[in-house]
Formats: structure tokens, sequence, C-alpha cells
């Protein structure tokens, strides 16, 4: 059952990588309608026009990556908990598997409300340079 578990745990996490790295690699880091490497070269030497994120705002574009990843974090807590649910119910009663797995639930929990703080925080202060330094 642990070989089981390990499987599907693995494969939820490579799934979730897998995902990441086409969503990233689907944004386009060269210029506009130039898909050399030359044109990303004069375009990064004459100031950059459009960032990678679609946006010309370097501050936004920060605030972006950061609740991509925070996002990213918050989808890992979560896979976490159904995978300590899936110890918990694949116990049989043995109380040592479903002390560990109410540990991994507690952690998890504990993991989502950093996020959640880390969110916050990230917010409030993305938004507080926005509105000093303006748009």
């Amino acid at each position: 059952m642990k070989k089981i578990a390990k499987i599907v745990l693995s494969s939820l996490i490579l799934t979730m990588v897998f995902s990441m790295v086409v969503a990233i690699s689907s944004v386009s880091v060269l210029a506009q309608g130039d898909n050399t490497i030359q044109g990303g070269l004069d375009s990064l030497a004459s100031g950059a026009q459009e960032l990678p994120s679609g946006t010309t705002d370097l501050k936004q574009a920060i605030g972006q990556i950061i609740q991509i990843f925070l996002g990213f974090l918050g989808v890992l807590a979560v896979v976490l908990i159904i995978y300590a649910g899936f110890l918990w119910m694949t116990a049989g009663g043995d109380s040592a598997k479903v002390d560990k797995a109410k540990g991994y639930i507690k952690n998890a929990i504990i993991g989502i409300v950093i996020i959640l703080a880390a969110y916050i925080i990230t917010s409030y202060v993305l938004t507080q340079i926005v509105t000093t330094l303006g748009n």
C-alpha cells in the first residue's frame, strides 16, 4: 500500500511540475512578432517594451510571479492534505499511521496559514510600492 501511495503522490507532483513548466514556457520572452534571438537582444538593448508577463510594469510582473509561486505552494499544501487523508483512510486501525497522517494534516494546515499570511503581506507591500512610486 505504501508503494501505491508513493506512486500516486509522485505522479501528482510530476503533473504539477509539468503543468508549471508548460505554463511558464508558453510565455514569450522575445519581442512581439520577432522570434529570433537577435531580435530579442535588440529589444533588450533598446529597452524592454513588454515584460514576459504581458505587462510593461516591472512591479506588476514581480507581483504576478510571487502570486503564481504562492499559488503553487498552496496547491502543494492541498495535495499534502489529500495524501495525509489517503494515509489515514488506509491506516487500517494502526494508531502509528493515523498519528503520522494527523501530523501531515497539521503541518499542511500550518503551511497554508503561512502561505496566506505571505500572500496578504506581499499584496499589501506591493500595493504600497505601486501607490508610492506611481504607475
